[in-house]
């Protein structure tokens, strides 16, 4: 190795192990902290120097006592596991099979080719729609609303995983064949691999999805769960429950969104050795 090669690569090491640059993801996580602190001050500040209206915007202060009041009496945390229940069984219903169902359809072009109308058509209808004759299908239990999240995931992910599948390297697919390996094979040591990104990536969009649905299902008819707490506040005028159930309905998007983020991690290390 030449002397110029030499430098060149102490200086990348260098540049890499500076101890003064903080990793790009620490950085934004300071920044994404820094802006929600901002905005949670300024508006506590609004709302108590008269700038902001309590009544119409709440204020964090008056948000946060919702919180710690519903917690302390149990009924906050019976409306976080109602919700989370919910779109848990749901998801797995439509999402994970979506994915399911999306990548067996590379066994048939034909079927693929003949259903796709049909799923456009299903995909086009809002679950705000379906949510009222799912409720008259299957009551107004549980059941109802792990069939809205279940209808809210399964296009998306029927698609993106179908995608994912189609987009295998074709030269792999006849290199397995010319080696005479049989098409499940193909599928379980090639396809569904090649297709992972895919699948995670409806997955992940699918965790909006899915929570949206359970709300909705709730704001149609419910007992308990994150959605009647919202729905409850909004019937009484109370600005402070509603924006309390919305933080709730955050902080658990986040929380799921980081479960799919590990799950990522699992299912997607080969693509990092």
């Amino acid at each position: 190795m030449s002397m110029s090669e030499n430098n060149l690569s102490a200086g990348s090491v260098r540049r890499a192990s500076s101890p003064g640059r903080l990793p790009r993801r620490y950085v934004l996580l300071v920044l994404q902290l820094g802006i929600t602190v901002a905005l949670v001050l300024g508006w506590e500040i609004g709302a108590r120097t008269g700038a902001i209206n309590k009544f119409l915007f709440s204020s964090p202060s008056m948000v946060w006592e919702i919180l710690v009041q519903r917690a302390a009496n149990g009924r906050l945390w019976l409306d976080v596991w109602t919700t989370s229940a919910e779109v848990m069984t749901g998801y797995a219903v439509g999402a994970v099979g979506g994915s399911v169902i999306g990548l067996s359809l590379w066994y048939s072009r034909f079927l693929s080719d003949l259903s796709a109308p049909f799923i456009a058509a299903i995909g086009s209808i809002p679950v705000l729609a379906i949510a009222p004759m799912t409720i008259i299908w299957f009551g107004t239990g549980m059941l109802a609303k792990v069939m809205i999240v279940a209808f809210s995931c399964v296009v998306v992910s029927l698609t993106t995983s179908y995608k994912g599948a189609m987009r295998t390297d074709p030269d792999l697919i006849n290199l397995m064949r010319s080696f005479n390996a049989p098409r499940s094979q193909i599928f379980l040591k090639l396809v569904v691999p090649a297709s992972m990104p895919w699948v995670i990536s409806g997955l992940k969009l699918n965790v909006g999805f899915a929570l949206v649905g359970a709300i909705v299902g709730e704001y149609i008819s419910s007992q308990r769960g994150v959605g009647h707490m919202i729905l409850l506040g909004s019937s009484n005028f109370s600005m402070n429950i509603v924006l309390a159930g919305i933080a709730v309905v955050m902080v658990m998007m986040l929380v799921f969104n980081g479960l799919i983020g590990l799950l990522e991690k699992t299912l997607l290390s080969w693509e990092r050795k």
